[in-house]
């Protein structure tokens, strides 16, 4: 296409919520979210400055089995990608897209569990602390797939 640009403007639920309400439905898929699983994390582990293997590592998830999360080709539980998004220092945005790409269903701050997650992702803790920060408050921890390797 001539003059398109591969630049892609920020998407806004609220406003695509909005829209959704109007008469027509939006002409081009421009304005929606990118549901590639793989080109979501090949963004986000470039904006990070991080490899795959050391996210996977510090997701505390199998090694090929996060590799297969990450390129698409594997389907995991919500836990494996919360981990990943710890793993990644996401932000709340970034995770609640991520869980959206991946069809793992969102965030709600008012379950207790989900609460503790967001608390953990908005103040940056590591898989290890957030299984702590948990364990603390007696919610269970993300599963991580690790005791399944066994």
């Amino acid at each position: 296409m001539a003059g398109a640009s591969n630049e892609k403007r920020p998407l806004n639920t609220n406003d695509m919520q909005e829209k959704l309400k109007g008469d027509s439905f939006p002409e081009t898929w421009d304005e929606f979210l990118d549901d590639d699983i793989r080109a979501f994390f090949d963004e986000a582990i470039e904006q990070t400055g991080r490899s795959k293997a050391d996210v996977i590592r510090r997701a505390n998830i199998p090694r090929t089995f996060g590799y297969q999360l990450m390129d698409g080709k594997r389907h995991g539980k919500r836990d494996y990608y919360l981990a990943l998004a710890l793993a990644m220092s996401l932000d709340l945005t970034a995770a609640q897209r991520m869980l959206a790409v991946t069809h793992s269903g969102a965030l709600h701050a008012l379950i207790k569990r989900d609460a503790a997650i967001i608390f953990a992702i908005n103040h940056g803790y590591s898989i290890e602390k957030a299984y702590d920060f948990m364990c603390e408050l007696e919610l269970p921890p993300l599963d991580t797939g690790l005791e399944d390797e066994k």
